[in-house]
C-alpha cells in the first residue's frame, strides 16, 4: 500500500495546470512483456528489427476495433483486456494511489481493461502541420498516459495545453458528459494560440490528466515508434453523476 504519493506542491500543480508526469513507476517487466505483445500483434508492414519500416503513414487504413491503423495512428486494443496490462497501469501500486489520493480512497471504479497500447507512427518527410486540441467525448475523471518505451522531444508524446481544464471546464452543460456549449468553440480557438506541452519521456513514466484538459496525439519527427498505454479512472458514482449540470467548484466531486 503507497499512501499519498504526492506532495501537496505536485497536488498543487495539478490542480493549476491540469496534468502531472511521474518518473519511472511502472513495473520493467510488464512493459517488456507489453512490448512484445504489440510486437507480436503488429501489422505486416512494420517489422521489429528494421525501423525504416515504421515511418508512416498505413498503407492501409484498418477498420478492426481491435487493432485500429489509419494514417501515423496505431492502436492495439487487443491486450487491453489482460489481467496483466491492468497490473502494469491502473493497478501499479503508485499509479493506484495517486488515483487515489486524487479521487478519494475507496471511491475508484476498478478497471476491467485498458485502453490498450497506442502508437505514433514517425512521420518521416511529411510536411509539418499545427497542434490542434481537443476535448475527450467520454465521460471520465481523470486520464493515464504511460509510455512503455522511450518518446524523446518531439517524438510523439502526449501534448497537453498546462491550465487549459480551467477553461473547457465551463464550457461544457455537464459535469463529465460531452454537452459543448456556444462557449465551447470559442475556448478552442484561443487555447490553440497558447503555448502546449509535448510531454515526452522514458518508460515507465505516466502523464496524470484532467478529463477537461484540452490535449493531442504529438506529431512523432523522431526515428522512433511512439509507444503508450491508456487508462481512464473514473469513481464509482460517475454513471449517476456525469449529466449533473456542471458545478462551479472544479473539483467538486474530487479528494483535493
Amino acid at each position: 500500500m503507497v499512501a499519498n504519493p504526492l506532495s501537496q506542491e505536485e497536488v498543487t500543480f495539478f490542480k493549476e495546470n491540469g496534468y502531472l508526469i511521474k518518473r519511472g513507476i511502472l513495473d520493467s517487466a510488464l512493459m517488456a512483456r507489453a512490448r512484445e505483445a504489440l510486437w507480436a500483434g503488429a501489422p505486416a508492414q512494420l517489422k521489429r528489427d528494421d525501423p525504416t519500416t515504421w515511418v508512416g503513414p498505413f498503407q492501409e487504413k484498418s477498420d478492426d476495433r481491435e487493432s485500429v491503423r489509419y494514417e501515423f495512428t496505431w492502436k492495439y486494443r487487443a491486450p487491453g483486456k489482460e489481467a496483466w496490462m491492468v497490473r502494469l497501469l491502473p493497478k501499479d501500486p503508485v499509479v493506484w494511489a495517486i488515483a487515489e489520493q486524487l479521487l478519494g480512497v475507496g471511491k475508484v471504479q476498478e478497471p476491467e481493461r485498458v485502453r490498450g497500447i497506442y502508437c505514433i507512427l514517425p512521420e518521416g518527410d511529411a510536411p509539418d502541420h499545427p497542434y490542434r486540441c481537443h476535448v475527450d467525448q467520454h465521460p471520465f475523471h481523470l486520464g493515464v498516459v504511460a509510455y512503455i518505451d522511450t518518446v524523446p522531444p518531439n517524438g510523439g508524446g502526449f501534448t497537453i495545453w498546462p491550465g487549459s481544464h480551467r477553461q473547457f471546464y465551463p464550457t461544457f452543460a455537464t459535469q463529465h458528459t460531452f454537452t459543448p456549449t456556444d462557449q465551447a468553440q470559442a475556448v478552442v480557438a484561443q487555447v490553440n494560440q497558447q503555448s502546449y506541452v509535448d510531454c515526452h519521456g522514458e518508460a515507465g513514466d505516466v502523464v496524470f490528466w484532467h478529463h477537461r484538459l484540452g490535449h493531442s496525439a504529438g506529431h512523432n519527427r523522431s526515428h522512433r515508434l511512439r509507444q503508450a498505454v491508456l487508462y481512464d479512472f473514473s469513481k464509482g458514482d460517475l454513471a449517476e453523476r456525469q449529466e449533473v449540470a456542471t458545478p462551479a467548484n472544479l473539483w467538486t466531486d474530487w479528494a483535493v
